[in-house]
């Protein structure tokens, strides 16, 4: 016996009728949050360590950084524009600008 699906995943025994005709919107990849900027403020930076987080405006998130990364000292409560990268540690930053 044989099992067939539909486009809308409806299994039959009879095999469809016409071919699915697939869209545009089917073949898109969806979009990565890395790769687009987002907006936050640096809720935390240790001046001893050069290091801190900026928590995301939207999702609350924290995403690590240090001034090596950054490319330049940022302060407590700066608004920023950045994305971000997985690590094997959390979030980290790989592109910030200062607001």
């Amino acid at each position: 016996m044989f099992a067939y699906v539909d486009e809308f995943g409806n299994i039959s025994d009879t095999p469809p009728t016409q071919q699915y005709k697939f869209k545009e919107e089917d073949l898109q990849r969806p979009a990565d949050p890395t790769e687009e900027y987002r907006f936050g403020k640096v809720s935390f930076y240790n001046e001893i360590g050069h290091y801190g987080f900026i928590r995301d405006n939207e999702t609350r998130d924290t995403v690590y950084f240090n001034d090596n990364l950054a490319g330049m000292v940022l302060g407590l409560n700066q608004a920023v524009k950045y994305k971000y990268a997985r690590s094997k540690q959390g979030n980290q930053i790989t592109e910030v600008e200062k607001i």
